[in-house]
């Protein structure tokens, strides 16, 4: 008998989700149980230290038969179950939900070859920017979904903040995050008299080759904190809602939808971000944060300068933000809707 889908994607069970694409992949996961029923998942987290992972996937590819096949995982992993599962004449249809938005530029640079792409039955991908750059190496199979979150909190806008200009920077602490920038700036700004007007809070998991460095250096700043992992339950998004703006100076060659833009904008925060891959379509065109070129430190800089002495400025994008939301909210983006346009609702032959 076949089953209704089979989902591979890392899931982290059975820990707190702490990286976006566990977060995502669990929302997906449950989905797919609810809206179809018949599911089976492999659990790749970690799957470079666990060969009973590629096991288990390859043990439901030959004895299972899937009307569906789902693989949500990074650029690398996501290539090689790409090339296997297509490659294997399984009489399944094949959806590859992309995590980041690299993919198409190693096709296009000869590191990936278009060819297992183009058996997908779609490519799910996070900005249409994505969809243009698949397009430009000769796949038209995607299909655009931004990034979800659940919203269970709904900010008052109407309440102005007051005090100090609170920033705060929400993701898994890197060096390609950007983390190193904003301690650069948060000194730039307190030798130039600033100390006093602002604060700068991290919260997310640190790399442990990170650690060390990044703890010394947020101690060595009065108005800087590190304030551990913030879960995103109601009284999370309550507390992120409470801040003036996001900091995300990402320098992340392979940055697609990054889900904390999601939960900023569910919180109606406006994101001060670097000119990523995505950004404009994603925060510039809607007004619904400040961009400044990857990499500038003084960019950066000046903008924090600029919100400290007029915070007003944030309240346009506070509203877009909170407008932009609705978009984001999964149960409005995660629907019977998606499963008929994706054909996943039809049994294969």
């Amino acid at each position: 008998m076949r089953q209704r889908l089979f989902f591979i994607g890392a899931l982290d069970y059975p820990n707190q989700p702490q990286a976006g694409d566990a977060v995502k992949n669990r929302l997906l996961l449950s989905f797919f149980q609810k809206s179809l029923g018949n599911v089976r998942y492999v659990d790749t987290q970690r799957w470079k230290r666990n060969p009973l992972v590629l096991t288990k996937v390859m043990c439901n590819l030959l004895f299972r038969r899937f009307d569906n096949i789902v693989i949500s995982t990074s650029n690398v992993s996501a290539y090689r179950l790409v090339r296997l599962t297509t490659s294997m004449h399984l009489k399944s249809r094949i959806y590859y939900f992309m995590i980041g938005g690299y993919t198409p530029v190693k096709i296009k640079d000869g590191i990936y070859s278009a060819e297992p792409f183009r058996k997908l039955e779609r490519i799910i991908v996070e900005a249409d920017k994505v969809s243009d750059m698949y397009h430009e190496v000769g796949l038209d199979n995607t299909y655009r979904l931004y990034n979800f979150k659940p919203v269970l909190f709904r900010p008052d806008i109407s309440v102005a903040h007051s005090g100090k200009v609170r920033f705060v920077f929400l993701s898994r602490l890197t060096r390609l995050k950007g983390i190193y920038h904003i301690l650069e700036s948060a000194r730039e700004l307190n030798d130039r008299g600033y100390g006093e007007q602002f604060s700068v809070d991290f919260y997310g998991r640190i790399d442990e080759s990170e650690k060390s460095k990044f703890l010394a250096g947020t101690d060595g700043i009065a108005n800087v904190s590190y304030k551990g992992f913030l879960e995103l339950d109601a009284a999370g998004y309550e507390t992120l809602s409470s801040y003036d703006a996001m900091l995300f100076p990402t320098m992340h060659v392979t940055e697609g939808f990054p889900g904390v833009i999601a939960d900023a904008a569910i919180s109606a925060l406006p994101v001060v971000a670097s000119d990523w891959n995505y950004a404009e379509e994603i925060l510039g065109r809607c007004g619904c944060g400040i961009l400044f070129p990857t990499g500038d430190n003084k960019a950066l800089t000046e903008i924090m300068r600029q919100i400290i002495e007029n915070r007003d400025m944030l309240e346009p994008y506070r509203k877009r933000a909170l407008e932009r939301s609705v978009m984001y909210d999964v149960s409005a983006v995660l629907n019977d809707a998606l499963i008929s346009d994706l054909g996943m609702d039809k049994p294969v032959r």
